[in-house]
């Protein structure tokens, strides 16, 4: 399971297919004198206790800058590079019409926007730096539409240095103190990223909302369905419809874009594979009537 008994933990990296993060740096500060344990082992496997205090602890101001710096270089490269350019133009709707289909009118409505599953910043590899980036950039562009509201980031591996440069990048940003499991449900227009998490807590998600009035409020911007549904839905007896009903079936009935595929980047794994997900009401009906 991706919880334990008491729905506390996260399973650290390396735990294979159902881990929460496969690319998950070192937990906890890792300095001297940290006083919270951030991992424990359940039935012999290692998981994150997220304890929220981890959030107050005293950061060194010098340590806080040079890793602020070095998101804002991230940041600077992502600019510059042409998977920036190309999505803007095809896919946010900016600079020259290209020929992929425009999402700006899917997310010209989001009035909220959540994070999950960055890694930390401050001890995850450069990739988590990249997609970190990709979050300043998409607030950005939403920001101009004045619909939204805030931005929220959750990531049990978040340290103290974590929240200062997350929420030191925009004042719209805010990191969570609740580990919601990805189960939150969406009451408006939500665009959930989500980069590269795994597939339980994309079902997790879903099930949360799954039914006719809240499933179209949801954009998901993460791993390809379409490719989940493609490596493990093959009649070969997978069980990927049986372990992740919702998945299985939003797969079925979502509107995907995929990201561009022009890495010019130095961590070009930072957005493989990647989608957005939309959810039209007819689809979503006709896939509700199919369950039920």
């Amino acid at each position: 399971r991706m919880e334990d008994e008491d729905g506390g933990g996260w399973l650290v990296a390396g735990g294979g297919k159902r881990s929460w993060k496969r690319r998950k740096g070192k937990t906890g500060s890792g300095r001297p004198g940290n006083a919270h344990k951030r991992t424990k082992k359940t039935s012999g496997v290692e998981q994150i206790v997220w304890d929220p205090t981890v959030l107050d602890e005293e950061v060194d101001e010098r340590t806080a800058a040079a890793l602020n710096a070095r998101t804002r270089e991230a940041q600077k490269v992502l600019r510059e590079s042409a998977f920036h350019d190309q999505l803007c133009s095809s896919a946010l709707g900016r600079g020259e019409a290209g020929e992929g289909p425009s999402l700006l009118s899917g997310l010209g409505s989001v009035e909220e926007m959540v994070v999950y599953g960055l890694g930390s910043l401050e001890h995850g590899p450069p990739a988590c730096k990249y997609q970190f980036a990709l979050a300043v950039v998409l607030a950005e562009d939403l920001l101009r539409s004045d619909k939204l509201d805030r931005v929220l980031f959750f990531d049990p591996a978040f340290t103290a240095y974590d929240r200062r440069v997350i929420e030191g990048a925009n004042p719209k940003f805010c990191v969570m103190r609740e580990n919601e499991n990805c189960a939150r449900t969406a009451f408006r227009k939500t665009l959930f990223y989500m980069p590269h998490c795994e597939a339980v807590l994309y079902n997790a998600l879903l099930g949360a909302n799954w039914d006719s009035d809240r499933l179209p409020n949801l954009v998901i911007l993460g791993n390809s369905f379409a490719s989940y549904k493609t490596i493990w839905g093959r009649p070969s007896g997978s069980d990927f419809g049986v372990e992740y009903p919702k998945l299985f079936s939003a797969a079925r009935c979502s509107r995907e874009v995929p990201v561009p595929t022009s890495f010019n980047l130095t961590e070009a794994s930072a957005f493989n594979d990647m989608s957005f997900h939309f959810f039209p009401r007819e689809a979503v009906a006709d896939a509700l009537d199919e369950m039920t």
